[in-house]
């Protein structure tokens, strides 16, 4: 008997869903290594932050635990990169004691150019702030002894731009801890450096 043969199959085209998702892998795979070739060009390096000059007058801490006083302090900001400048959208800055806010400030959008020192002086004023008692009785402590420690936190929404691609907007958060002030000698304090999370 002749053998039968079956009719042969035609071949299968890739569907349309196979061509879009091929187009979208390369797609990714290009932004990929375009974000490789300007990470290797650039060479980003951290942005470093100081407290500096810092002083607290009229310091006044009343029996209710009331607070008042006036914080002048320098917030030196370095920008070490050759190619990267940095968008600073807005900025809010904060002088805290331990878990509490006693100072609060807004500052104007800037613009920080690449291999850049720039310098902010603010000045934060603490009128009539309530004290938590535990922390009273540690301002007190440190009074007597003819000083005070504090803490400069600075929040701020950033874009870095690289030639002339500007990257999405992140969250900055800057901690500068233990800043300590001399009340005897107000002009006297030591430089505080930061920690940057950005």
């Amino acid at each position: 008997m002749p053998l039968k043969t079956s009719p042969a199959q035609p071949l299968r085209r890739p569907s349309l869903v196979c061509y879009v998702f091929l187009v979208i892998l390369t797609l990714i795979f290009m932004v990929a290594v375009g974000f490789l070739i300007t990470w290797l060009v650039t060479k980003p390096k951290k942005l470093h932050y100081t407290v500096e000059n810092a002083s607290v007058r009229n310091f006044n801490l009343t029996n209710d635990n009331h607070m008042s006083a006036t914080f002048k302090f320098t917030i030196q900001s370095h920008n070490p990169n050759h190619r990267i400048s940095v968008y600073y959208s807005s900025v809010e800055i904060f002088v805290k004691f331990k878990d509490q806010t006693l100072a609060f400030d807004t500052m104007e959008p800037f613009h920080q150019p690449r291999m850049n020192v720039k310098q902010i002086d603010e000045t934060l004023i603490a009128e009539n702030v309530a004290v938590s008692k535990s922390n009273a009785k540690d301002l007190r402590s440190q009074t007597s002894l003819g000083k005070i420690e504090f803490e400069v936190f600075v929040k701020a929404r950033v874009r870095f731009k690289v030639g002339i691609w500007k990257s999405s907007h992140r969250t900055a958060k800057i901690e500068c801890s233990h800043v300590t002030v001399s009340l005897s000698q107000p002009n006297q304090s030591q430089n505080s450096s930061c920690d940057a999370d950005i």
